[in-house]
């Protein structure tokens, strides 16, 4: 578990990046298009190879719930692979962050799941 500097600072550097919905989804459309790496249907993937494909790098990874009162967890990429199914069972909307890749995957409640990485600011840039 993250504790809350933990959670904001890595809310930060991933979600925060994107332009949001009011029910806290990305808002894909606004997102250009070299960003996405993937966008498919939850039933037409096998969401563990979607996640391993999209965070080839990935030695861990940042769940972000729908709530701060489920806490933001940090996982090995093996443990999220071996408890995927549990997961997408008690929690049918979350996000994925990988820190390695700076990639962003979204599972949304309407059975989506999006990749897509970071986009770039200002200062990733080194400039302000």
């Amino acid at each position: 578990m993250l504790n809350l500097d933990q959670h904001l600072r890595y809310e930060r550097e991933s979600l925060s990046r994107y332009p949001r919905n009011p029910d806290g989804t990305i808002e894909w459309g606004p997102v250009p298009d070299g960003l996405v790496l993937s966008s498919m249907d939850s039933d037409s993937v096998e969401l563990s190879t979607a996640i391993q494909h999209a965070t080839p790098n990935a030695g861990s990874l940042i769940f972000f719930w729908g709530s701060l009162a489920v806490p933001t967890v940090e996982m090995g990429l093996e443990f999220t692979v071996t408890h995927l199914s549990d997961i997408t069972e008690s929690v049918p909307e979350f996000w994925i962050y990988s820190p390695s890749d700076r990639v962003v995957v979204e599972l949304s409640f309407s059975g989506v799941v999006t990749a897509a990485n970071m986009p770039v600011d200002m200062d990733d840039r080194g400039t302000a």
